[in-house]
């Protein structure tokens, strides 16, 4: 079954609404949970419940949305983030608090099958392009869900919260009204007739000869920026003596750049590059950020280096989704996304943590020898040369599925 550019137009502005309610309570969580009486390794605790039941549910909502279609699950899940952002503004308690976010991680987990119904709309040979799309959506609630969120803050901590939980209403009203099922019901019976447990799910996609390349890419890259993200504000404040304001601006930056790649950009570019290609230069230029980020010593240059690790992200992303979707069978595009994100939302339990190690080990300024040479680096560096050796293995991977990609083949079509 194929559409015209409608379903992805509703599709983008779901994504795009899910991520921005999803962004406006960023800057308030830990500040309310310390209302509510947390600690520091409490705070910690609620951030990772939320990837957590990313993890689990990622590949759950997949499973089922290739059973009885992407729409339903969709619809179930976007009503069940209306409910955690209505339970988390009204916490009273942190058990209520941790709950509140434990259930929008369940609900939110929900990004594999928005890629799976990119991949039912989309032939194989665009399926990066439509991946952008979803990309750009992210983009852009990234963007502007703090900015907003820390506007609405000054009214009171439970007012994004109350934002975020009217937003998923309206979003719940528009895919109800005007998004199509885009799941054949010959190929959701398929999916129904091989009905297998998670850990069939994970072992089957494990042992295809290309998805774990792809998965422990995912997995190396997402770590990595999971470092950037806890720990960024904390070294422009030691570095640069910038507060939230200035660090929420350069975020900004990176989200209006990874827009831009992944909404205009990415389209002429899988013109000329294939999928393989694109991931390579995506992941190389990743860590070619974090080491400028790491060396910074201005504002230009941590402009610059945020510029480049926004173009790396930006085109790493999509062609990395498309290449897992093109490498899924016809009739398990959801189940397979979802393991990818599921792989995905464990990275983002791990990130954070080590990237916090990595910053208390990082007070002195860490030296690097190549060749002989000795690159020394800036105090508080540490996370974002970590993350860069990450990312160096990432490259090393993508650079062995790029010499191998005569041999990826794409999906059959239904």
């Amino acid at each position: 079954m194929r559409h015209g550019k409608s379903p992805l137009a509703v599709l983008f502005f779901t994504v795009f609404l899910d991520l921005l309610g999803f962004g406006l309570v960023i800057p308030l969580l830990p500040f309310f949970a310390q209302e509510l009486g947390a600690s520091g390794f409490e705070v910690g605790v609620v951030m990772t419940a939320y990837s957590a039941m990313q993890f689990l549910f990622s590949p759950f909502w997949g499973r089922l949305s290739d059973r009885i279609g992407r729409r339903p699950v969709l619809l179930v899940s976007i009503t069940g983030n209306v409910l955690a952002m209505l339970l988390f503004a009204f916490s009273t308690n942190l058990v209520v608090f941790f709950l509140a976010r434990a259930f929008a991680g369940m609900a939110n987990a929900n990004i594999g099958t928005a890629q799976a119904y990119i991949a039912d709309v989309t032939p194989p040979e665009k399926r990066a392009q439509g991946m952008g799309l979803l990309g750009a959506a992210f983009g852009l609630g990234f963007v502007l869900g703090p900015a907003v969120g820390g506007i609405l803050a000054t009214l009171g901590l439970a007012a994004p919260a109350l934002a975020a939980a009217a937003l998923s209403a309206l979003n719940l009203g528009l895919a109800f009204f005007l998004l199509p099922e885009s799941l054949p019901a010959e190929a959701r019976a398929a999916a129904a007739a091989r009905r297998g447990s998670r850990l069939e799910t994970f072992r089957g996609a494990l042992g295809h000869p290309v998805l774990p390349l792809l998965f422990l890419l995912f997995f190396l890259a997402t770590v990595g920026f999971a470092q950037l993200e806890t720990t960024f504000a904390l070294y422009t404040e030691k570095r640069f003596g910038y507060g939230t304001r200035e660090a929420g601006l350069l975020f900004a930056w990176i989200g209006v750049v990874l827009a831009l790649v992944q909404g205009g950009l990415l389209r002429p570019l899988r013109k000329r590059l294939d999928e393989p290609s694109i991931l390579l230069a995506g992941t190389v230029l990743l860590t070619c950020g974090l080491l400028l980020i790491a060396g910074a010593r201005s504002l230009a240059q941590l402009v610059l280096a945020c510029t480049v690790l926004a173009v790396g992200n930006g085109l790493q992303s999509p062609a990395l989704s498309g290449l897992v979707s093109r490498n899924a069978g016809a009739h398990e595009q959801g189940r397979v996304l979802g393991v990818n994100q599921s792989v995905g939302s464990l990275a983002r339990i791990v990130g954070p943590l080590l990237g916090g190690v990595a910053y208390d080990l990082g007070g002195a300024a860490p030296v690097l020898a190549v060749g002989g040479v000795e690159l020394a680096f800036l105090p508080w560096s540490t996370p974002f040369l970590s993350a860069a050796v990450l990312l160096a293995g990432a490259a090393i991977i993508a650079l062995r599925i790029f010499l191998r990609r005569e041999r990826l083949e794409p999906a059959p079509e239904r």
